[in-house]
Order: C-alpha cells, then sequence, then structure tokens
C-alpha cells in the first residue's frame, strides 16, 4: 500500500513523457510538484540499452528519457533494435508496434515493447527514489493502459525495484496505473474548488 503521508510520484509516457510530485505530510498538506523530468538523461540498465543510448546519439545530441520512453521513443526504441539485430524495420507508427507485440509477444515488436516496459520500470524507480516517493508511483498516458497484461507479464517491476542497495526500499512501493479516462481534469477541478474556498 505504501507509506499514505510520503510523496507519490505520477509519471506518463505518451506522446511525451510527462511526470511530477505530490509532496504530503502526516497533518494532510500536499504540495504538487512541477517538473521537466522527461527530460532528465536517459540512463541504460545493460549492454543493449548501451548500444541503444550509441545509436541515438548519432541522431541526437543529448538523449532524454522522452526520447524513448513515450509513443515516438517506441519507434526510436524499435529501430535501435533493428539495427543492433541487423535487420531492417519499416514500421512508422508506434501504435502497430504495440498492436503487433500484443498479438505476438515472442515478435521483434514484442521484444521491443518489453524492453520498452523494462525500461519504464527502471525510470519509474529512479523517479521514485529521487522523490522519496514511498507513498506510491501512479502511471498515466496514454500508452500503459492499453498494456496491461503485457506490462504485468514484463520485466518492469524486476526493473523497478532493481536498485542495488535500495532493493528492499523499492519493493516496498506500490506501483499502480491510473486507469480514469479523466484523471488531469479531476485534479484539476480539485485544485480549482480548493483555491475558490
Amino acid at each position: 500500500e505504501g507509506d499514505p503521508h510520503a510523496a507519490i510520484a505520477v509519471l506518463g509516457p505518451g506522446t511525451g513523457f510527462g511526470m511530477s510530485a505530490l509532496a504530503r505530510d502526516a497533518h494532510g498538506r500536499e504540495m504538487a510538484l512541477p517538473s521537466e523530468g522527461g527530460h532528465a538523461c536517459f540512463a541504460p540498465g545493460d549492454e543493449v540499452e548501451d548500444e541503444v543510448l550509441r545509436i541515438l546519439r548519432r541522431r541526437y545530441d543529448r538523449v532524454s528519457i522522452e526520447r524513448l520512453i513515450c509513443g515516438p521513443g517506441l519507434l526510436n526504441l524499435h529501430r535501435a533494435l533493428a539495427e543492433i539485430d541487423g535487420r531492417e524495420s519499416h514500421i512508422d507508427d508506434p501504435a502497430q508496434i504495440t498492436s503487433q507485440a500484443l498479438d505476438d509477444p515472442n515478435s521483434p515488436c514484442g521484444a521491443t515493447l518489453a524492453r520498452f516496459c523494462a525500461m519504464l520500470g527502471a525510470v519509474a524507480g529512479d523517479i521514485a527514489l529521487t522523490t522519496g516517493a514511498r507513498g506510491g508511483v501512479y502511471i498515466a498516458g496514454g500508452i500503459v493502459p492499453r498494456i496491461l497484461p503485457f506490462i504485468q507479464a514484463s520485466p518492469f517491476r524486476r526493473r523497478f525495484e532493481r536498485k542495488g542497495r535500495f532493493q528492499d526500499y523499492m519493493a516496498a512501493i506500490p506501483t499502480k496505473v491510473i486507469l480514469h479516462e479523466h484523471a488531469a481534469l479531476l485534479g484539476a477541478a480539485r485544485v480549482a474548488f480548493a483555491e475558490a474556498g
């Protein structure tokens, strides 16, 4: 369940990669923290991701999280993995990668989506560590709600918790997916009502 008085982090891979945190205390006080965390540097977690980073550096001067963990990033990742494997890819739409991955998890698109989930888990874990989000990490955005069974079977959670000496700390932090279509509007309404009151 997480610590009800600790911060929570919210992140959302979709068209881009957004993230924020909600600081909370034992007195019920809360403060949303604005962030441009999606533009932090991408940190590879293994040799394959080292190579993905090397490939993307040919195109981008600086490779941020958002260059890989969002819809257009899924396409960047797929093309890089194809180059690593020595095969061609003619896919130009991230939705096609997701669709083929869900149809056949053992396909190259399935491998791309599994890698995407693993990298998302690593990034979500880094965000949890950075923000002290012992209250939980909530995932929004347009991608993850569409791939729930896939992400549950993926290395997402293993990579989330794989933080060396902080593995036990990470294991106690829940990760949840926001399914409500209008969560952002509800949050904005809550702020508006609080300011009006």
